[in-house]
């Protein structure tokens, strides 16, 4: 709900904004008669242009965890600040008619002598979003942290345009283009999407899975998936709150985005279990991985103090392009392999705590 009051700001504000240039090029084409409609037009879009980057900078954010907040509070007062002094002097630049942003003469529009200096700081708070997009991309959740660079980027292109061709109001128009990217990716992706981890839900995978067996089947290469749990995952929400057992698998997502490649398909099958999809059939280099896995998290465990006996029970299997397995029957053997490999952790549990 919090994501979709934001988007649907950035859309209000772009669709006046767009309504704003239609005015004012209405007012412009007929400047005896209608140029009170070209100053309206031009003063609501030196309004409000900011305001919509300020909107993309909540929106931007709201993809994120609580991780770094403060450090990009900053920057969001920062550019509140700078929307707010905005619309003070372009307010009172039109209403005393000092000429610093835009004027008419004659009927016609003329850029006024801060126009420059302003344009150049709504560039920079572009670049410095998409900055802050990049630097905190780890914040993000998994399945977004590619696509989201798309507003900051459009946004950035819009305002190079604004400022270098001098009858194109773009900065607006790019947002416009990164808010319609966004919408047809999260319109078609979001229903595979778990809200917790960023990662694809179970509906995600089944669906990926039979999408990977059809054309293992059809292309003759095999596959490999990955069946993976988080043994003593209760121990976090038990010692430590459920908000930090919401973190443990938020990290476990992004464990396994940062250990296989961006081909790999990863989800959440469950409650505290994954599954990973990925072309890599060789055990050799899919055991490095696990165990590259299982280091990251004991890293995590230790530095946030976590139970000692949290790790990772995995089943791992190749799927056979000529067995005609079906995606139940696979996902089955996944299974009692991860069970198999979550039993011998008990035992070995057990043995260590009689000693």
């Amino acid at each position: 709900m919090q994501k979709g009051r934001k988007y649907s700001a950035i859309l209000t504000c772009t669709l006046i904004l767009l309504i704003s240039e239609s005015i004012g090029r209405v007012g412009e084409y007929n400047p005896d008669n209608l140029l009170f409609l070209a100053r309206i037009g031009y003063f609501l879009i030196f309004i409000l242009d900011p305001v919509d980057i300020l909107f993309a900078v909540n929106y931007v954010d709201c993809w994120m965890d609580n991780e770094n907040s403060r450090p990009r509070k900053r920057f969001k007062n920062a550019f509140r600040a700078f929307a707010i002094a905005n619309g003070v002097f372009v307010t009172l630049s039109s209403f005393f008619r000092l000429r610093w942003f835009f004027y008419f003469e004659d009927g016609l529009y003329y850029r006024g002598s801060l126009y420059i200096i302003r344009a150049l700081l709504v560039m920079l708070f572009i670049v410095l979003l998409l900055v802050y997009t990049v630097v905190f991309r780890k914040d993000f959740m998994s399945e977004y942290k590619n696509m989201i660079l798309v507003l900051p980027f459009f946004s950035l292109l819009g305002a190079i345009c604004q400022v270098f061709f001098y009858n194109m109001d773009t900065t607006y128009a790019g947002i416009s283009l990164g808010c319609l990217v966004l919408f047809f990716f999260f319109q078609s992706n979001d229903v595979n999407i778990d809200y917790l981890s960023g990662v694809l839900n179970r509906r995600g995978i089944d669906i990926k899975l039979d999408e990977m067996i059809k054309n293992s089947q059809s292309s003759g290469k095999n596959f490999a998936a990955i069946m993976m749990d988080l043994d003593n995952f209760k121990t976090i929400n038990d010692t430590f709150g459920h908000e930090e057992g919401d973190k443990a698998i938020k990290q476990m997502a992004d464990i396994l985005t940062n250990s296989f490649d961006e081909d790999t398909s990863i989800g959440r099958f469950g409650g505290d279990e994954f599954f990973v999809i990925t072309d890599n059939v060789s055990k050799i280099e899919l055991d490095m991985i696990i165990n590259e896995v299982r280091e990251k998290l004991a890293h995590i465990r230790d530095k946030r103090g976590w139970d000692k006996n949290v790790d990772i029970s995995c089943g791992y299997s190749i799927y056979v392009s000529t067995s005609n397995m079906a995606r139940e029957e696979f996902a089955e053997i996944l299974d009692a392999l991860m069970y198999n490999e979550k039993e011998e952790h008990h035992k070995n549990m057990e043995q260590l705590e009689d000693a």
